[in-house]
């Protein structure tokens, strides 16, 4: 009798459950989506039909599936199936159910998997309770949860356990469990005849947010609030699908993993220069409840982080844009926020602040705290005066042009530079002044129109000959008077859809520009003989060859020191013209792509370089480069980057110190001259 009272009971309560609970799949047969965990041959399936399951952790969004496949499991490998959400249950209740796990086992033979929805609700000490018993096997855990594990479940914990993660439904499948609990006539509203039209389906998927809890608790408010027509049916019409939803709630939480997402999102959108993208992640965080203020902070870093000099007013319009937020407040300064959002994402974009100010504070944390020099100290006593501070100090505003050339820097850093300017927006004017105020010079003299020469610091099209074909290029004098020394900076391969706009190659073009050396890049034209040679054919050389010819003709560059840099195929292409043309004075090769004889070719070349290759280089294996550094005579001509790639992305840091450093130092001595020019 009890037994009846019971079953009765639980007929009732599954009655009276909502639509979501009803409709809830007992077997994989009928489950819907997750494929990648559930489908034939895929690891969650097998074990369920093995009977083989681990304690895992089911990560996913809400409505995605984690409890049901927690229920199948239990059902499908006979185990006892005890429950608990972490937002009501505590410690006490843990325990009782664990301990239920070894007398249930030593009677009914029952393994019991003890699942806790929304584990990162628990702490520690909670978490820890669980975890002697997952360890020796008295209860199988299955957690669930919407945060990422990583973050909110303990390290000890998480290495029990197996991390499975849920994806969104797609619309698709949200449209295939509604249609299934219209059709359902036990468990759904199959008894109810109800039809929903193309246009209310449409919303209810759009509106359920990938969560088929939302979607099918949605369908049942609006099919029990309509009344069935003369025919006994229920037509759901998009308006009754909109006043069910009345207003969808959206997926986020300030406090979690949607966060970091969404402010992610909105940063990179930015960066890449995409206004539709970051008003759309914008929109999302501000709509979901997002404090304004803390949107404002980060576009307020974005401007000095990725736009910086090269758009100095973006700060003002980040700025402009925290007042507004305090003057008028939210919803109306929304749209404050996203003017600024949109300034940021079009404003032409630099990060040589940020890489600058990075440097010195790399420099500081080793702990060099070198002394003010005397002069520039502040003499505001006796003493001070006697111990020479501020003695010899140049007051710049007493001298033509408002410049003087007086060292800054301490002694031990005198000559570095942590600033190099980019090519966009106002910085390309700092990068043409910067130059000749470094070198002592004061403010560049604009050019003069009448003599045809090239405007100083500047990209110019150039054009050169190289037997019968015309050479297109671009050729970057840095400010001041020449003659300059010079660099030709040869490209990745044409058939690879490199050319001299390559990001490597400006990259080391605007270094060389920052250290008051010319910078020559073009555009191979003799490529039809080259086949796919990591070498190059003849035609690339004679391009290179004739780009050093153009360099040594010209007024403005001094033909005593030219070098030459190749990045990727460029590298295979600079390496024999550098070895054959006595005028190349140094030699920067960045990821080359060299055959085997090339590297061992490399060692044949007697002035100086550097060769720069990335520690995950696909093309130049990490292991060859070391094997040819270990074997080198000069092993410090030979720099490994660990994290960077082939494509260097990320790291034109890395790249212009490289080439700072080799270039600058020695375009500043005679050391390499020929001895006929030293003298």
């Amino acid at each position: 009798m009890t037994d009846l009272f019971e079953r009765q009971s639980e007929e009732q309560r599954r009655h009276d459950a909502p639509l979501a609970a009803r409709m809830r799949p007992a077997s994989l047969d009928r489950f819907v989506g997750q494929e990648h965990l559930v489908g034939e041959g895929h690891v969650l399936r097998i074990g369920i039909e093995s009977g083989r399951i681990p304690s895992m952790i089911l990560w996913g969004p809400p409505g995605s599936g984690k409890t049901t496949i927690a229920l199948i499991i239990a059902n499908t490998t006979d185990s006892h199936f005890s429950s608990v959400s972490a937002v009501s249950a505590g410690v006490a209740d843990l325990r009782r159910l664990i301990q239920e796990a070894p007398d249930r086992h030593a009677m009914h033979g029952k393994r019991t998997i003890l699942f806790i929805d929304e584990i990162h609700r628990f702490n520690k000490g909670q978490q820890d309770a669980v975890l002697p018993y997952v360890e020796d096997g008295t209860v199988t855990l299955i957690g669930a949860t919407t945060e990422n594990p990583s973050f909110e479940v303990n390290a000890p914990l998480l290495s029990r356990s197996r991390v499975l993660t849920l994806k969104p439904l797609t619309d698709e499948e949200i449209r295939t469990i509604v249609s299934r609990a219209i059709e359902d006539k036990v468990n759904g509203l199959g008894q109810l005849d109800v039809i929903i039209d193309d246009e209310a389906m449409a919303y209810l998927t759009m509106a359920s947010s990938c969560d088929a809890r939302v979607a099918l608790n949605t369908l049942e408010l609006a099919v029990t609030s309509t009344p069935s027509d003369v025919e006994g049916r229920r037509n759901i019409t998009l308006p009754v699908i909109e006043e069910a939803v009345q207003h969808r709630a959206l997926r986020y939480d300030k406090a979690g993993e949607q966060h970091y997402d969404l402010i992610s999102a909105l940063h990179k959108s930015m960066r890449d220069s995409d206004p539709d993208a970051a008003l759309y992640w914008l929109a999302r965080m501000l709509e979901a409840g997002e404090e304004p203020l803390y949107v404002v902070r980060r576009l307020v870093r974005f401007a000095s982080e990725d736009v910086g000099m090269a758009d100095p007013q973006s700060l003002v319009v980040a700025i402009a844009a925290q007042q507004a937020i305090h003057f008028v407040g939210m919803p109306e300064g929304n749209l404050a926020i996203a003017e600024a959002a949109v300034y940021l994402a079009t404003a032409p974009k630099s990060n040589s602040l940020y890489r600058g100010y990075s440097e010195v504070s790399d420099e500081i944390k080793r702990g060099h705290n070198y002394p003010v020099p005397l002069h520039l100290r502040n003499s505001v006593t006796p003493l001070m005066r006697q111990l020479d501070y501020g003695k010899g100090y140049k007051y710049a505003h007493d001298f033509a042009e408002h410049f003087v050339e007086q060292q800054h820097l301490p002694d031990s850093l005198a000559g570095r530079r942590f600033y190099v300017p980019g090519d966009q927006g106002y910085e390309r004017d700092v990068a043409a002044r910067l130059p000749a105020l470094r070198s002592g010079g004061g403010l560049a003299e604009p050019p003069n129109e009448e003599s045809g020469g090239m405007t100083i610091g500047r990209d110019q099209p150039v054009q050169f000959s190289a037997g019968d074909i015309t050479i297109e290029g671009e050729l970057s004098l840095p400010p001041g008077n020449g003659p300059f020394p010079a660099v030709a900076v040869c490209h990745p391969h044409p058939l690879y859809g490199g050319d001299m706009n390559n990001s490597v190659v400006v990259t080391i073009c605007q270094a060389l520009v920052g250290q008051g050396v010319a910078a020559l890049r073009f555009n191979f034209k003799g490529v039809s003989s080259s086949g796919r040679l990591p070498g190059g054919g003849t035609g690339e050389r004679d391009d290179t060859v004739a780009a050093l010819t153009f360099l040594s003709s010209l007024q403005d560059i001094d033909p005593a020191r030219i070098g030459l840099a190749g990045y990727s195929f460029g590298g295979g292409v600079a390496l024999p013209v550098a070895l054959a043309d006595e005028r190349v004075r140094r030699m920067l090769l960045v990821s080359p792509a060299l055959s085997d004889s090339g590297w061992t070719e490399m060692g044949k070349y007697p002035r100086p370089k550097l060769v720069v290759v990335g520690g995950t280089d696909s093309v130049v294996a990490p292991e060859r480069f070391e094997k040819y550094r270990a074997g080198a005579e000069h092993p410090a001509d030979y720099k490994l980057v660990p994290a960077a790639d082939h494509f260097w992305a990320g790291f034109d840091k890395e790249i212009a110190a490289a080439v700072g450093s080799f270039f600058g130092q020695w375009f500043l001595s005679d050391t390499d001259l020929p001895q006929e020019v030293a003298q």
